[in-house]
């Protein structure tokens, strides 16, 4: 379940904690999807803290046999014991000079769908999977093109007289089997899935992070970033999707 699905459904967890510590007091935009369905594919365009959603798709649906996977795995904590008992080789790299440490792992490969597979299941809320995956023998629709770096700030603000510009960050196509269409909807939509058809073709969806109070740990023995590490986060979910044309806006409150 993403991060967002557990606001919607009002289950949210260390998952959701991690995604809401860059957000201060505020309104701020969120992550953003844009689908498009077909009966062979499910395209999708989306921002930063979306893309581990849709690679699990990937993974779930995937035709067996052997895919490319490039790109960075980024995270905040020592995993490499973790990562050291997975069938796939990665070599890991510590940041250096003052800081919390990063830890990066740079992936080029061509692996069963099933050892892929095995890198989520080492998953924690601060592990970045930056990764492109196809098949090796070129199996449409799937692909998945990821960047391999943070962009810098989040989605900007439209300003209402431009078109809206399309969200780059992870973007390409998944098959649209039962198992995955029913997966990206509990994912993406599941406050809206009985607006979807198999009639359906172009859905986007808009998040808005609203942070009304910040309750910060009195612990004096914590550090500046320890606090603001842990510090809850009350606010509003608000989104605003668009399915076929039609517009929706739903809204949840959180305390995580």
């Amino acid at each position: 379940m993403s991060w967002v699905a557990k606001i919607i459904n009002g289950t949210p967890d260390e998952f959701t904690h991690a995604k809401l510590v860059k957000y201060g007091i505020g309104s701020h935009p969120g992550p953003r999807t844009k689908l498009t369905l077909s009966k062979a594919s499910i395209k999708f365009k989306a921002d930063l803290d979306q893309e581990k959603d849709i690679l699990r798709g990937y993974v779930l649906g995937a035709p067996s046999g052997t895919h490319k996977v490039k790109g960075t795995i980024i995270t905040y904590s020592d995993r490499t014991n973790e990562f050291s008992q997975l069938n796939m080789p990665i070599s890991w790299s510590k940041s250096k000079g003052k800081g919390a440490p990063v830890f990066k792992a740079k992936v080029d490969e061509v692996a069963p769908i099933e050892d892929i597979r095995a890198l989520f299941d080492v998953d924690d809320p601060t592990t970045f999977y930056l990764l492109s995956i196809n098949p090796r023998d070129g199996s449409k629709p799937w692909k998945i093109t990821t960047k391999t770096s943070f962009p810098k700030g989040g989605p900007a603000e439209e300003d209402g007289e431009s078109d809206e510009k399309d969200p780059v960050f992870t973007k390409g196509a998944l098959g649209n089997t039962p198992e995955v269409f029913d997966y990206i909807l509990k994912t993406f939509l599941p406050d809206l899935k009985d607006k979807v058809s198999s009639k359906t073709k172009n859905i986007t969806i808009r998040n808005n992070v609203e942070i009304k109070d910040i309750e910060i740990p009195s612990d004096s023995s914590l550090s500046f970033s320890e606090k603001r590490r842990l510090a809850k986060k009350r606010g509003k979910l608000i989104r605003n999707i668009t399915i076929d044309g039609k517009d929706h806006t739903t809204e949840y409150d959180f305390l995580v």
